[in-house]
């Protein structure tokens, strides 16, 4: 199953010895890992893009493309990841899974950020957060006020 990401997508970040891969992503071993992937990118990038077309992204085809590069770095990460965990005792805190992680996270923060475009046809808002976003307000509509007993 592909959602944000191809299979060569994902092997295209992979690490490879020789021009032949380390570790092959295929649909068994990255099915499940794609279902996670897409619900953590759809959720992240919530505040900035419209629900009805982060939903319209079921297939990499139609992901924008800086979607579908973080997308192959997270899927990839965490095959790197389930590899090193099945072949080692130890894995070490800078690992390739980590950096594949980190450039990922990058990537959606940059989209949160307004410096990496989706694209003309993708319209984003700017996410902002204030007081009000996170704390009960007095002076406010809110259900529930400072002063409220409970």
């Amino acid at each position: 199953m592909e959602i944000l990401a191809s299979i060569d997508d994902i092997n295209a970040e992979l690490p490879s010895e020789d021009d032949s891969p380390v570790i092959e992503a295929t649909e068994e071993n990255s099915d499940l890992i794609q279902v996670s992937v897409a619900r953590v990118v759809r959720g992240y990038l919530s505040p900035v893009v419209d629900g009805v077309t982060l939903m319209s992204w079921d297939e990499p085809d139609a992901t924008p493309d800086p979607v579908r590069e973080a997308a192959a770095k997270f899927i990839a990460s965490q095959l790197d990841f389930n590899y090193a965990a099945r072949s080692s005792l130890t894995i070490e805190v800078r690992n390739f899974a980590q950096l594949l992680y980190d450039q990922a996270m990058a990537m959606l923060n940059g989209i949160i950020a307004g410096t990496i475009l989706l694209g003309p046809t993708v319209p984003t808002t700017t996410a902002s957060l204030d007081i009000e976003d996170g704390f009960p307000i007095d002076d406010t509509d809110r259900a529930f006020t400072m002063s409220m007993e409970l």
